[in-house]
C-alpha cells in the first residue's frame, strides 16, 4: 500500500477523460435497449470517503446513458471466504449486473485472488499488482472482465523517504482488521522486508478503532506507526488515534491519503488530490466496458509523483526538526507556530503597550524626573540653613606660647540664608515647570507612538501572515503546474522548455515561501518587545473585522460619512480642530515658546534688577586651650545678621549675548510652534484620505480576487489543453496570488489607516468608555449636519 492518490492535474487523466466523453456523446445511442446495471460493492459500515467518491464519479459520466441503473451493496466485514465467495457468485449471477466495481480496499486483495471473473469487474485499488499474484500484459490486465488500477509502489524509496523526516528504528503498520485479514501474505512480507532494507524493523497491527487496544498492542519502543488505509474508521477515530500516538512520541506517517496529515499525522508522500484521479478512472472504465470495451484491454497504469507533505505542528509535539532540504521541497501544513495559551487581539495589544512597552516606562520615569527637578528649583527660593563645626591643632609656634593663639580650639555655627529677590531663582523655578509639562506631552506623545506601532505591527503580522499562506498557496499550484509539465513532456505534447520553466518557478517559489516565513517571525518577535514579551514567544492571533466594538467605526453612521464627499470633508475638518486641540506636539511647542519668553524676560530684569538676599549666622566656641589659661578657656558665642544686594555692573558684554540668544529661541519656538500646526493638519488630512481610499478598497479587492480565479481556471484548463501557452498561466497565476493577498489584507490596510487616523487626530478609541464614544459620534454627527446645512443653497 502505498502513494497511489498522487498527480490530480495529470494531463494523460485529463486527456483521457476528455476523450470519453466525447465517446460519451457518440455511443450512447448505440447502448443495447435493455437495462444494464453497475453494482458497487462497498464494506458494511465503511467510513471511508473512496466508495461515495467512486459512486458519484459514476453517475456523473454516465448521465446521459440511458438504461443504466447504479446500485450499492455492502459486503459483510466478517464474512469468511466461503460467504464472500456465495455472495460474489450471487452477484454474478445477476442478469442485470452488466459491471461489478469493487469499490473496498479489502475485498481489492480478496478480489486480486480470484482466478476467473464471471461479470467485468474493476478493481481500483490494486496496490501492487505482482505480489497479488496479476501480471500485467502490455499496460492491461490481461486477464478476462478484468479492470484494475495499479499505481507504481517501491516500499522502500516509501520508507526512505519518512526517515528522512525523522530516524526510525522500529515501526508498526496500522490498518483495519478486515483489510489485514484480507491481505495477500506477499504483500504483507514485502512491506517487512522493504522496512529491513530501508534500516527499520515493521510489524503489523489492526486497528479496530479502539486507541487503547492498539496503544496496549504496540511495542514499547516503537518510535513510528504506518497508516494504511482505514476504510472502518470515522475520522473522529482518526483524530482519537492521532493525538494520542503523538503524546506517547510516536510519528505517524501516512502511506495511503495525506488527508490524515491534515488530522495530524506526521507526514504523507500521498497528495490526497489523487483520490479523485483514482474515482474518476474508475468511473471512465465502466463507461468503457458499457460501451464495449473489453475489460481486460484498460490501462491499468496511473501517472504517480510523490509530494512529501510535513504537519509542522505534529513535528514540534514530536521535537522533530527536519533538515532544510526536506522542508525546501516538502509542502508544510501549520507552518506558521502559534500557542493557543496567549492569543492577542488588536484591542489587547493596544492596552497591553500601554502597560507594559519598556520605553514608555522609561519615558514616565523621565516625566516624573522633571516633576522632581521644579521641587528642587523651589527649593533655592525657600530657606538656606547650613552648620558647621571645626576642630583647631596648632604647632608649637611663639604665639601659641605667648598665649596669643590658642593650642587648639573647638567651634561650631549656623548660618540661615533666605533669598528676598533673586531672578536667576525665580526664573529657573518658572523654566523647569514648563519642563515638566513639556515631559508630560512627551510622555502622551510617546504614549501614543507606541500605540500605533504596536497596532501597526500586529496588523502587520496578520498581512505578513496572509502572505506566507499565500506564498505557500502560490508553491502548491505551481508545484500541480510542474507535474501536468512533467506528463505533457512524458507523453510528447511538449518539449522540456515548459518544464524548465516550472521548475524555476517552482524554486522562485520556494524562496518567496521562505522570505515570507522570514518575515512573519520578524515581525512576531518585534511584537514581543513592543509588548515587553520573550522574544521569542509563540504566540495566536485573532483575524480582525471590522465589527470591533472597542472602534467607533462600528458605528453605522461613520462609515456612511466617507462615502460621501462632503460629509468627508466636514468629517476631515473636525478632525483637524481634535488633532490640533489634542496634540501633545503642539503642547511641547507652546511649552517651549513660554520657557523661552521666560528666560528672555529674566535676561532683561538681570539688567537692573539686584539679587537681594538676608544671611543670619551664629557662631560658638565650645573649647579652647591657650597658654595664657591653663585651666582652659571657653570663648564667646556671636552672632550677625547680614542683609545684602548685588548686581553685576559690567561683564564684557555677555548679559546682552543672552538677551539676544533668548529672543532667537522665542522665535525658533513660535516658528516650530506654526510649522507644528500644518503637520498636524496635513497629517490628519493624508489620514483620512488613505483611509476613504482603503476603505472603498475592500469589495473592489474582493471583486478582483473573484475575477481573478476565474481567469486563472479558464487558462488554467486551456492550457491543460493545449490552448494556451506558459506565459498565459504565469500571468494568470501571478494575479491570481496578488488578488487573493490584496483581498485578504484589505481589511488590515483600512485599519492600519484607521490606527494613523487616530493617530494622527491624538487619541483611539480602544480607551474610550461608552459615554465618550457616543459624545465624540454625537458631536460628529451634529458638526457633519451643520457642514449640510451649509451646502444646501
Amino acid at each position: 500500500m502505498g502513494s497511489f492518490f498522487l498527480n490530480r492535474f495529470a494531463f494523460t487523466s485529463t486527456l483521457l477523460f476528455v476523450c470519453v466523453l466525447c465517446l460519451l456523446q457518440t455511443s450512447a445511442a448505440n447502448a443495447q435497449s435493455r437495462n444494464r446495471g453497475v453494482v458497487i460493492l462497498n464494506p458494511q459500515n465503511g467510513q471511508d470517503d473512496l466508495p461515495g467518491e467512486i459512486r458519484s464519479e459514476i453517475l456523473a459520466i454516465l448521465a446521459d446513458v440511458k438504461n443504466v441503473k447504479v446500485v450499492t451493496k455492502q459486503v459483510p466485514e466478517s464474512a469468511a471466504e466461503a460467504d464472500l465467495d456465495a455472495f460474489v457468485r450471487q452477484i454474478y449471477n445477476d442478469p442485470s449486473a452488466a459491471v461489478v466495481v469493487v469499490a473496498d480496499v479489502g475485498l481489492n486483495q480478496a478480489f486480486a485472488r480470484r482466478q476467473t471473473f464471471s461479470k467485468p469487474t474493476i478493481l481500483p485499488f490494486v496496490f501492487d499488482s505482482t505480489f497479488n499474484g496479476l501480471q500485467s500484459a502490455d499496460g492491461t490486465s490481461g486477464v478476462r472482465n478484468l479492470a484494475y488500477t495499479a499505481p507504481e509502489l517501491d516500499l522502500v524509496s516509501e520508507f526512505q523517504t519518512f526517515t528522512t523526516v525523522a530516524p526510525i528504528r522500529k515501526a508498526t503498520l496500522v490498518s483495519n482488521a478486515r483489510v489485514i485479514r484480507r491481505l495477500n501474505s506477499a504483500v504483507a512480507n514485502n512491506a517487512i522486508n522493504s522496512a529491513r532494507t530501508a534500516g527499520f524493523e515493521l510489524s503489523i497491527q489492526p486497528f479496530d478503532n479502539s486507541v487503547s487496544d492498539l496503544l496496549e498492542k504496540l511495542p514499547t519502543d516503537t518510535d513510528a506507526v504506518f497508516l494504511a488505509l482505514l476504510p472502518d474508521s470515522s475520522t473522529a477515530d482518526i483524530q482519537a488515534l492521532l493525538p494520542a500516538l503523538t503524546a506517547r512520541g510516536i510519528a505517524t506517517y501516512a502511506i495511503s491519503n495525506e488527508r490524515y496529515v491534515t488530522l495530524g499525522a506526521l507526514a504523507s508522500n500521498a497528495p490526497s488530490a489523487d483520490a479523485t484521479r483514482i474515482a474518476r478512472r474508475t468511473a471512465v472504465h465502466v463507461f468503457e466496458i458499457l460501451s464495449g470495451t473489453p475489460a481486460s484491454t484498460l490501462p491499468v497504469s496511473i501517472d504517480s509523483a510523490d509530494q512529501l507533505t510535513i504537519n509542522m505542528a505534529t513535528a514540534r509535539a514530536l521535537n522533530i526538526s527536519p533538515s532544510f532540504d526536506v522542508l525546501s521541497t516538502a509542502k508544510l501544513i501549520n507552518n506558521i507556530e502559534e500557542t493557543v495559551a496567549r492569543i492577542y487581539s488588536l484591542t489587547q495589544v493596544a492596552r497591553l503597550a500601554v502597560d507594559e512597552n519598556l520605553a514608555l516606562m522609561a519615558q514616565r520615569f523621565q516625566a516624573q524626573q522633571a516633576k522632581a527637578r521644579i521641587a528642587e528649583a523651589r527649593g533655592q527660593l525657600l530657606p538656606q540653613v547650613s552648620a558647621d563645626v571645626s576642630f583647631l591643632q596648632r604647632r608649637e609656634t611663639t604665639n601659641v606660647r605667648s598665649g596669643f593663639a590658642a593650642r587648639n580650639s573647638t567651634d561650631g555655627s549656623i548660618t540661615l540664608t533666605q533669598s528676598i529677590f533673586t531672578e536667576e531663582f525665580w526664573a529657573a523655578y518658572a523654566i523647569q515647570k514648563y519642563s515638566a509639562l513639556s515631559e508630560r506631552a512627551l510622555l502622551r506623545e510617546v504614549e501614543l507612538d507606541i500605540i500605533q506601532s504596536a497596532t501597526q505591527t500586529y496588523l502587520s503580522v496578520l498581512r505578513e501572515k496572509t502572505s506566507l499562506e499565500q506564498a505557500v498557496f502560490n508553491l502548491d499550484i505551481t508545484r500541480e503546474n510542474l507535474r501536468l509539465a512533467r506528463n505533457r513532456v512524458s507523453v510528447g505534447t511538449e518539449d522540456a522548455s515548459d518544464l524548465y520553466r516550472w521548475q524555476s518557478e517552482q524554486a522562485t517559489a520556494q524562496q518567496a515561501v521562505l522570505a515570507s516565513k522570514a518575515a512573519y517571525e520578524q515581525l512576531r518577535q518585534q511584537l514581543n518587545q513592543i509588548l515587553n514579551r520573550p522574544i521569542k514567544e509563540p504566540f495566536g492571533v485573532t483575524v480582525e473585522r471590522l465589527e470591533n466594538p472597542d472602534l467607533l467605526i462600528t458605528d453605522g453612521r461613520i462609515t456612511q460619512l466617507i462615502s460621501n464627499a462632503f460629509d468627508l470633508a466636514a468629517m476631515t475638518d473636525y478632525f483637524v480642530e481634535l488633532g490640533l486641540e489634542r496634540s501633545p506636539e503642539l503642547t511641547q511647542a507652546q511649552a517651549s515658546i513660554d520657557s523661552s519668553n521666560r528666560q528672555l524676560r529674566s535676561d532683561k530684569r538681570q539688567l537692573w534688577m539686584p539679587d537681594v538676599s538676608v544671611v543670619g549666622n551664629y557662631s560658638n566656641n565650645f573649647d579652647e586651650a591657650r597658654e595664657m589659661s591653663p585651666g582652659g578657656f571657653i570663648g564667646e558665642d556671636d552672632w550677625s545678621v547680614t542683609v545684602q544686594a548685588s548686581i553685576p555692573l559690567f561683564e564684557g558684554g555677555s548679559r546682552y549675548s543672552r538677551i539676544k540668544q533668548s529672543r532667537l529661541a522665542v522665535r525658533q519656538s513660535k516658528t516650530s510652534l506654526q510649522n507644528t500646526e500644518n503637520q498636524i493638519e496635513q497629517d490628519v488630512r493624508n489620514a483620512v484620505e488613505a483611509l476613504k481610499a482603503s476603505f472603498t478598497s475592500i469589495p473592489l479587492a474582493k471583486e478582483a480576487e473573484v475575477a481573478a480565479e476565474k481567469n486563472y481556471k479558464l487558462v488554467s484548463s486551456a492550457y491543460a489543453q493545449g490552448k494556451r501557452d506558459i506565459i498565459n498561466v504565469l500571468d494568470a497565476q501571478d494575479s491570481l496570488i496578488s488578488a487573493r493577498e490584496a483581498a485578504l489584507n484589505a481589511v488590515f490596510n483600512f485599519l492600519i489607516d484607521l490606527m494613523n487616523t487616530q493617530r494622527a487626530i491624538g487619541g483611539f478609541d480602544f480607551f474610550l468608555d461608552d459615554r465618550q464614544k457616543l459624545e465624540f459620534s454625537t458631536e460628529l454627527t451634529r458638526r457633519v449636519e451643520a457642514n449640510r446645512g451649509k451646502q444646501r443653497p
